[in-house]
């Protein structure tokens, strides 16, 4: 990427190290009224409210899954396998 000054390109790094990251990785932990809730990597407790996911995605409990960041909240895009 082309970058005006090096402030911009420290900017975008602080981004994709401290910042929200755009996608990340979890677990179907629990499927409740057909809405999976997730347990993220690296957490120990599951998710309190319920992800909604792509139409073409089936969530079954267990599942990896990988999730895009969509404003404030994330969307399951699928099952990793």
């Amino acid at each position: 990427m082309m970058y005006d000054n090096p402030g911009q390109q420290l900017d975008e790094l602080h981004l994709f190290f401290k910042g929200e990251k755009a996608y990340r990785m979890a677990i179907v932990d629990s499927i409740k009224d057909g809405r999976p809730y997730i347990k993220f990597y690296g957490e120990d407790t599951p998710s309190l409210k319920p992800y909604k996911y792509l139409q073409s995605y089936i969530p079954t409990v267990t599942d990896k899954v990988l999730l895009a960041r969509i404003g404030k909240s994330y969307v399951i895009l699928g099952k990793v396998v």
